[in-house]
């Protein structure tokens, strides 16, 4: 940075005056600096435009003023033996600096100003910084300049800024224009460092043990931490900037609350937290809703002191019992008024006391905070016009998602600060968006019940209207396709390569000895591997009209006898004798079945003209089988429109067409093979039958998909993540390049695959089919960027409509977690063996199970019924909308009736504490366990510890863990993460740490040797 009139501050004299102790706001700071990899999120920034003359040696002066009457602002935090000790710097040349761009050109000037301001809000960074307080002038023209202030939390709060900008206005008109008041004239202050041991000596007075007492008293039992819907894993994320979401929600919501307030003489502050309160209450289960507040805590009868006196309160409000808006605002006022009266206890000191989770990633009671700092004084320069910009700092970031409001009149205006990490803007700023709607919903009719209140509401996403290009069943489009192309390829493997037009003969043979047998209507059973001759037979059952049921050669178990009970089908089709298929000898004798070899069957005469096209779509193509919510196989049989509509979406949709080569990797006796088989043929793509010796290895399956040059894999997530490792390990060029598609079902997907999947094979193009086999598929997502931890699954499919519900069957908003919900009419009608078809089998359907599995297909209530052919499924998964539009599925519907209820109705989850084991009962026996143990009875005056003991149970807290990390640097010679010693804070995993810190030094020191 160019600089005029100053230098850096570079070699400063620094001196502790008078060492005193630090504030327990600055150690929380100094704490969550150390713990959390993030730079610059305790920074306080103000900018103003100023127009006209601009004394530039007089608000040198005024600011150096201002530094000497306050020497926090000349303080930095540095660290002694793991414990931040204040240091004040005796030379505060550095902390003012000027900048002359009005020597540029105008476009280079413009680049300018943005780059040096950016820069100048961009410190400090970390309290260990010099100078923690900083004031930037930038002159961008003949009268015009730009002046930014930057603050770190360690050194000045919200409340800290309107006293600096109120003295720098009278120290600088003190300087351009003498006058009655001066800067001798303002109040007397008192040191930061008096105010930290006044504080200090209050907690651990008698005032202290009673405000310990209430808030315990208050806090037990722990309120549980806030369900919000982040869309990353923190843990598993690099560390970003905070991301900031400016808000300004108008003049009539400010009227609204105004109005309000003034009626009922309530507290904004209250109406505000109620709102907030009442949208977190919809995403738990626990009616107590928990949000921190900060509050200014002066020393009584110094309101001029500058630096960090805010203190978070905990402000737990219980929403159970459906109140109105307005008792939501009684409550959380009363929770307020009375925190308030207890606000000096510091926030740390509580902390220490609850038996709350130390997680390094996260403050206790702090996932969401509400500010309301309250108006800033303005600044005045004499002789200039001075224009405030928008406040751009994060706010209090100790928080996930952190709520400021600076106005509420005659805008309510703020900023929403938010955990990049955890967060996408898109998520961080629909959140804002429910608080907003609910508000005004709510100032509208308060006596509104809070659970009734809108937060946005989507309904029903997509559309029943499905593609229907050729309202034909797929074995007269297969026909179509073998007329047109009789030579293509339709199929390769070790059988052979089939054209179009010998799989059209071989179908029409099968196709004909059916008809012989009058299958049409009944159920026709299909046993073989992948290949040719299940293409021929699976058509062939449709052609004549039965009803295709496909069986796996491995699927010979208890299973394929009770579905072969119920169906009953005409015939088993399969390839040649097996004499150890037990499952074809079983039906043969036990049910009297008849087995037929397909490849023996005759071939139709050519002279014979073919029967007539069947078009009925109404009729049954084929059953598939799954297990329902009982646990028992359920016969899902689907018509010819349904599997037409799907199977033409999806031929078009990822591109089954003339040149793919489609790996045949699916069981052939789920749904989805059916689906991705015919689509194929649909599509007039080929078919490559993955040999059943290599299915299951990933490396032998990796060389079989670059050697046939496969453009096309449909799989399951666990596989893919096997195949992943393999790719990883090769070079591109051994790597299966001419995959085009990969598509991922039938299990949750995570994003270390996906985004692995990317960086190994940038060119394949990722995607995620998710549906029931009630519905087929419902929803896909066609990936095309990195993805967050939770993958979503989409949109829905062409044909299908879907809803996520709540238990009131009243669709979730967006962000809320409910059941996922299908709509279309390419539902199956129930299921085959509960009335709605004409299977039969040894299980009717009736009893409470049945009336679960018939309860999955009814309509939400107050749905109208209509004569449509539309229907309902519920898949009782759980899933949310996201605010990108974006379903994400997230989990299996809870079984409320198991867990203990509480009065309003919300499942109350408790976990047991695992039994001890005698191990764990015994001390760490180790030279390092040891060594550890003596340390903690060093610093918590306690012992003996056995392997189990918390480090925190025994009585330690977060500021004691840097000074065992650096007594065991001293002890050791090894340097422990300090955010690992809160993640494995028990004596053995304390060992276990310092072990491994030992061998990688040992590693490294035998490298330097070999060297």
């Amino acid at each position: 940075m160019a600089t005029s009139g100053e230098t850096t501050l570079t070699g400063d004299a620094e001196v502790a005056v008078e060492p005193g102790p630090t504030s327990w706001l600055q150690d929380g700071v100094w704490l969550l600096e150390q713990l959390a990899p993030y730079r610059g999120v305790h920074r306080l920034v103000r900018t103003w435009h100023l127009h006209g003359t601009i004394d530039v040696p007089a608000l040198r002066s005024a600011w150096r003023t201002l530094l000497d009457r306050h020497e926090v602002l000349r303080t930095r935090l540095v660290e002694v033996d793991g414990v931040p000790q204040p240091v004040v710097s005796a030379d505060s040349t550095g902390a003012f600096v000027h900048v002359d761009l009005g020597h540029l050109a105008d476009a280079e000037r413009e680049r300018a100003i943005d780059r040096v301001c950016t820069a100048a809000a961009s410190v400090p960074e970390r309290a260990t910084d010099t100078p923690l307080a900083r004031l930037t002038l930038v002159r961008t023209g003949p009268a015009t300049h730009r002046l930014v202030l930057a603050l770190h939390r360690a050194v000045a709060d919200d409340r800290s800024i309107s006293i600096i900008v109120d003295e720098l206005s009278i120290c600088y008109a003190a300087q351009v224009r003498p006058g009655p008041i001066t800067p001798a004239s303002l109040a007397p202050v008192l040191r930061y460092a008096e105010y930290a041991r006044w504080q200090r000596d209050l907690v651990d007075g008698p005032v202290g043990r009673r405000l310990l007492d209430w808030w315990t008293a208050h806090l037990t039992p722990l309120p549980p931490p806030v369900p919000l819907p982040v869309d990353h894993d923190g843990a598993t994320r690099p560390a970003g900037p905070a991301g900031l979401v400016p808000f300004d929600w108008g003049t009539a919501l400010a009227d609204q609350l105004a109005t309000y307030c003034r009626t009922r003489s309530a507290n904004p502050a209250a109406v505000l937290l109620a709102a907030v309160q009442a949208v977190l209450h919809r995403y738990g289960d626990d009616d107590r809703v928990t949000v921190a507040m900060p509050v200014p805590v002066p020393p009584p009868g110094f309101p001029a002191l500058v630096g960090p006196c805010d203190n978070l309160l905990v402000l737990t409000t219980d929403l159970g019992g459906g109140p109105t808006f307005s008792e939501a605002v009684d409550r959380a006022a009363a929770v307020l008024r009375a925190a308030t009266r207890h606000r000096e206890l510091p926030f740390a000191r509580l902390v220490r006391e609850l038996p709350v989770e130390r997680d390094p990633r996260r403050v206790p009671f702090c996932d969401v905070l509400l500010a309301l700092p309250g108006p800033e004084a303005d600044l005045r320069l004499a002789g200039a016009g001075v224009v405030p910009t928008a406040v751009t700092d994060l706010g209090p970031t100790v928080a996930d998602l952190a709520i400021t409001v600076r106005s509420t009149w005659p805008t309510v205006a703020g900023t929403l600060s938010h955990r990049a990490d955890r967060f996408a803007s898109a998520t961080a700023a629909g959140l804002l968006g429910q608080v907003r709607t609910l508000l005004s919903a709510a100032l509208d009719a308060p006596h509104t019940p809070v659970h009734r209140l809108s937060l946005d509401g989507p309904t029903l996403v997509g559309s029943t209207d499905g593609p229907r290009a050729e309202a034909l069943p797929v074995h007269e489009i297969v026909r179509r396709r073998a007329g047109q192309n009789p030579e293509a390829v339709a199929v390769a493997s070790r059988d052979g390569r089939w054209t179009y037009g010998e799989l059209e003969r071989r179908t029409a043979a099968v196709a004909t000895y059916l008809r012989g047998l009058a299958v049409e209507g009944t159920p026709v059973a299909v046993r073989m591997t992948a290949g040719p001759w299940q293409l021929a037979a699976s058509l062939g059952v449709l052609r004549a009209g039965g009803h295709l049921v496909r069986f796996g050669t491995g699927d010979g178990g208890q299973r394929g006898r009770v579905i072969l009970s119920q169906l009953r089908p005409v015939c088993l089709l399969r390839t040649g004798e097996d004499p150890d298929d037990d499952l074809a000898r079983w039906f043969r004798d036990e049910l009297d079945g008849r087995l037929v070899d397909v490849t023996c069957l005759p071939r139709p005469s050519t002279t014979t003209a073919p029967p007539p096209p069947t078009d009925d779509l109404t009729r049954t193509a084929y059953v598939a089988y799954a297990s329902d919510c009982t646990g028992r196989p359920a016969g899902i049989a689907h018509d010819h429109a349904a599997l037409a509509q799907f199977v033409t979406w999806m031929a078009d949709a990822l591109e089954l067409t003339p040149g793919a080569r489609v790996a045949q990797w699916l069981a052939p006796e789920h749904a989805p093979s059916l689906c991705e088989t015919v689509a194929t043929l649909v599509g007039g793509g080929t078919l490559y039958p993955v040999p059943v010796r290599i299915r299951a290895h990933p490396e032998k399956l990796v060389d079989w998909l670059v050697r046939e040059r496969i453009t096309f894999l449909q799989t399951v997530p666990s596989l893919a993540r096997e195949l992943l490792g393999v790719l990883a390990a090769r070079e591109p060029a051994a790597r299966p390049t001419s995959l085009r598609r990969l598509v991922l079902t039938g299990e949750t997907l995570s994003d270390e695959v996906v985004n692995g999947f990317r960086r190994v094979l940038p060119a394949t193009r990722l995607a995620t089919l998710y549906g029931p086999a009630e519905t087929i598929a419902a929803t896909w997502h066609e990936i095309t960027g990195p993805v967050p931890a939770n993958v979503p699954i989409g949109r829905p499919i062409p044909g299908r409509q879907v809803l996520v519900l709540d238990e009131a069957d009243q669709p979730c908003p967006t962000g809320l977690t409910g059941e996922i919900v299908v709509r279309s009419r390419y539902i199956c009608d129930g299921y085959l063996d509960d009335g709605g078809h004409d299977g039969s089998g040894e299980y009717d359907g009736s009893g409470d199970d049945g009336s679960r599995r018939r309860a999955a297909f009814r309509a939400p209530d107050g749905e109208p019924a209509d004569d449509s052919d539309l229907r309902w499924y519920r898949t009782g998964d759980l899933g949310r909308w996201r605010w990108d539009g974006l379903l994400e599925l997230r989990g299996r519907r809870d079984p409320v009736e198991a867990l203990p209820r509480q009065a309003a109705g919300k499942g109350e989850r408790r976990r047991a504490p695992a039994p001890r084991s005698a191990a764990a009962r015994r001390p760490v026996d180790s030279p390092v366990g040891r060594g550890l143990a003596e340390m903690w009875s060093a610093l918590l005056g306690t012992g003996p510890f056995a392997a189990d003991t918390s480090f925190f149970d025994a009585g330690g807290h977060s500021m004691l863990v840097p000074q065992l990390v650096r007594r065991i640097q001293r002890r050791f010679g090894v340097t422990v993460p300090l955010r690992e010693c809160f993640t494995h804070h028990t004596l053995a995993g304390m060992t276990t740490l310092v072990e491994a810190a030992e061998g990688r030094a040992e590693l490294a020191a035998a490298a330097d040797t070999a060297q």
